[in-house]
């Protein structure tokens, strides 16, 4: 199979009900809404001794 024949992406967003909502400015500044969907990204920190 080619690889162009590949989908560009798929995500997986669960369905939210609308509790521990953040404050407009808030979220704009996290990226979400939905204070239980704010997960940061930790990146190589998670990883130990850089590999």
């Amino acid at each position: 199979m080619c690889l162009d024949q590949l989908p560009l992406a798929m995500s997986y967003v669960p369905m939210q009900r609308w509790e521990d909502l953040y404050a407009p400015s808030v979220a704009l500044e996290r990226g979400t809404l939905f204070a239980k969907l704010d997960l940061p990204f930790i990146g190589k920190e998670a990883v130990q001794n850089g590999r």
